[in-house]
């Protein structure tokens, strides 16, 4: 059985880990599956599962698996960077930015979203993507549109991308996948 539907690791790989002397969930998704460092949603979704089949084996008592979990969660947040780069930007981050560049990044914005709904999907992407000829798969898009997707509804509305311009003119976040993505794009259209 598949912790994760899209990565080859099992279930009784977990269960051979502990026989190599695993005894951390850490180990078992950073060393020993290495998926942290292939895709660090995905092993926080094989977590829960790599927890329980872990406990069973080790005899863990439900406050060792809420500790393992924590610790795990912990090291993909901090020591993986899953969370430095949600947490670059917030809900609460201002928009400071001329007039004129408000301008041009609506005209950038507005590319992406051709139906003028307001917010960009992955569909939305995907459609100005395969206009340029590239290809992306669909976690790295989710992955991408996640990190600036202040509220978590799925989209990134015009307001959450002039937050993300503004954070990035600041100095506040750096290297930003969907800014680089999108200006990418305006460029080869």
């Amino acid at each position: 059985v598949r912790l994760v539907s899209e990565f080859p690791y099992i279930e009784a790989e977990v269960k051979y880990g502990i026989k190599e002397y695993a005894c951390t969930a850490v180990d078992m998704i950073s060393r020993r599956t290495r998926l942290a460092f292939l895709n660090v949603q995905a092993a926080e979704e094989a977590l829960p599962r790599i927890v329980e089949l872990m406990g069973r084996e080790l005899n863990w008592n439900d406050s060792k698996k809420e500790e393992e979990l924590e610790t795990a969660r912990k090291f993909l947040y901090y020591e993986m960077g899953y969370k430095s780069r949600s947490e670059q930007l917030t809900d609460r981050s201002e928009i400071s930015l001329l007039p004129s560049d408000i301008d041009r990044y609506k005209k950038r914005f507005h590319k992406f979203d051709a139906d003028q709904k307001g917010f960009i999907t992955i569909v939305d992407v995907q459609r100005v993507l395969e206009s340029i000829n590239v290809q992306m798969d669909e976690n790295t898009l989710h992955e991408i549109l996640n990190e600036v997707d202040l509220n978590k509804n799925g989209q990134v509305e015009l307001n959450e991308f002039l937050q993300l311009m503004s954070a990035i003119q600041k100095g506040r976040v750096s290297g930003s996948r969907l800014a680089i993505l999108m200006k990418t794009a305006e460029e080869n259209l």
